[in-house]
C-alpha cells in the first residue's frame, strides 16, 4: 500500500540516513493542504547560490510557499520547511504519475545553486541520501527519483537540476538503498552525532558548524570551562 497523507516522517527518515537536518519553524503546519498518495520525489535547484531556506517556507507575493518540502544547503544541511502540499511540480508528466497533478504526490527538494556551478560532494551526498531515505520509507526503488527537468522539461522548459545526470544520481540513490537500512539507534549515526557529520564514514571527528567546529564532547569541554568547573578546557579557545 502506498503511503497516503501527509509525509509526518521526513525528518526522522533524513536523521536516520545520515543527513544533518534543520527543522524549520511550524513546519508540521505549512502546507497549500494534504497529500494524496506519495510516489516519490521530484529534484531541483533553485536557482540561486545561496537561496535561504525561508524563501522555500513562505515564498514571495506572486508565489506563496512553501515550495517544497526541503531546502538542501551547499553543507549539505537539510531543511525541512513543509510536511504539506508545496508548489514545485507545476504541469507536466512522467509515467506513474497524473499528468499536471505531481504537487499533490511527490516531496520536493529544491537545493541552493544557481544549476550552472556544479554540485559540492557535500551538497550531492546529501542529495542521495535525502532522497534514498525517502523512497526508503516508502518502499520503492531509486527509479521514484525523478527530476523537474524529467517532469516539466516539455510543457515549462525546466532544466533543472542543472548539471546533475539524473541516471548517475539513481545509480548513486540505489547505491545507498542497498546498503543496511539504517534505524534511529544506529551506531553510525551515534558516531556522527557525537564527532560530526562524516565520522561514521572514517572522518577524523570533524565537528558540527553550529558548535563552531566541536565535536559533543568538545562542546561539554567548552561549557564547562566557562563555569569554571575545574579540569574543563575549550580545545577550541584561541583559535
Amino acid at each position: 500500500m502506498p503511503w497516503t497523507g501527509d509525509p509526518v516522517w521526513l525528518a526522522d527518515v533524513l536523521r536516520a540516513e545520515g543527513v544533518r537536518v534543520f527543522e524549520y519553524p511550524d513546519w508540521r503546519e505549512r502546507g497549500h493542504g494534504d497529500f494524496r498518495s506519495v510516489w516519490g520525489v521530484i529534484c531541483h535547484h533553485t536557482g540561486g547560490s545561496n537561496t535561504p531556506p525561508r524563501e522555500i517556507a513562505e515564498g514571495f507575493a506572486h508565489l506563496p510557499g512553501p515550495l517544497s518540502q526541503i531546502h538542501l544547503g551547499k553543507d549539505g544541511t537539510a531543511t525541512v520547511v513543509a510536511v504539506g502540499v508545496a508548489w514545485h511540480a507545476g504541469m507536466g508528466e512522467y509515467p506513474g504519475l497524473p499528468e499536471d497533478n505531481a504537487n499533490w504526490h511527490t516531496i520536493g527538494i529544491e537545493a541552493a545553486n544557481n544549476g550552472e556551478e556544479g554540485w559540492p560532494p557535500a551538497q550531492y551526498q546529501a542529495y542521495v541520501r535525502c532522497c534514498a531515505a525517502i523512497v526508503r520509507r516508502l518502499g520503492y526503488g531509486a527509479d521514484r527519483v525523478i527530476g523537474h527537468k524529467e517532469w516539466a522539461g516539455r510543457k515549462q522548459g525546466k532544466w533543472d537540476p542543472g548539471q546533475m545526470d539524473m541516471a548517475k544520481l539513481r545509480r548513486d540513490v540505489q547505491v545507498q538503498l542497498d546498503r543496511k537500512a539504517p534505524t534511529m539507534d544506529n551506531a553510525g549515526l551515534a558516531l556522527d552525532q557525537l564527532a560530526g557529520p562524516g565520522t561514521k564514514d572514517g572522518a577524523p571527528f570533524p565537528g558540527w558548524p553550529q558548535l563552531g567546529g566541536r565535536t559533543v564532547v568538545d562542546t561539554l569541554a567548552a561549557i564547562g570551562e566557562k563555569l569554571g568547573v575545574a579540569g574543563c578546557r575549550d580545545p577550541k579557545a584561541g583559535k
